[in-house]
């Protein structure tokens, strides 16, 4: 995955999730894999080929959805695992029609870049989902996600910008606040 489009969180919302990695480090059961941890974020897009990306393009793109775009309040009102090669253990959002907005504007900007998203990120197949680990055993997704639900609490805040990243190692290309005033949730 060189290229990634991501929402980010208002920093208590941030520190919330960073507190449920630290917790599932604790017992053994976090891990991202050689790229280490992102900032907590729910991805947009995804894209594979870092050759069909031009990052200047790109970084246009981001600017011209947040200027468009408002603050979005967000609830994890869940817990989920994909249980693939990679075992992703996620934070679920509740998914309203802001989030369902600005994920579907920034796919009907996205064909001029020219490049290929994962098809699992496209309108009508995206999970949004939050990882809190992936790239682990399955057992240490079981245990994560049975310490997570012993004291499970649904989080709340707002996407507050998108960025545009590149891994690895995770570098921050562009970000950019959502420009509007928020809907509330």
């Amino acid at each position: 995955m060189p290229y990634a489009v991501e929402l980010r969180f208002d920093e208590d919302l941030a520190e919330r999730v960073r507190g449920l990695w630290r917790a599932l480090d604790a017992i053994g059961a976090g891990s991202f894999g050689p790229g280490g941890a992102p900032v907590p974020h729910l991805s947009l897009a995804v894209y594979d080929d870092e050759d069909e990306v031009d990052e200047a393009a790109a970084s246009d793109l981001v600017a011209a959805l947040a200027a468009q775009g408002a603050p979005v309040e967000v609830a994890f009102a869940s817990l989920g695992v994909f249980p693939t090669e990679e075992n992703v253990l996620f934070l679920a959002p509740v998914v309203t029609p802001a989030l369902l907005d600005l994920h579907a504007r920034y796919h009907a900007m996205a064909p001029r870049l020219g490049a290929t998203c994962r098809p699992y990120y496209l309108p009508g197949r995206w999970v949004p989902h939050c990882t809190l680990s992936m790239q682990g055993p399955i057992a240490g997704v079981q245990d994560g996600l049975g310490h997570l639900a012993a004291s499970w609490t649904p989080l709340r805040g707002t996407i507050r910008s998108v960025a545009l990243i590149k891994v690895p190692p995770l570098v921050t290309l562009a970000e950019h606040p959502l420009a509007g005033v928020a809907d509330p949730l």
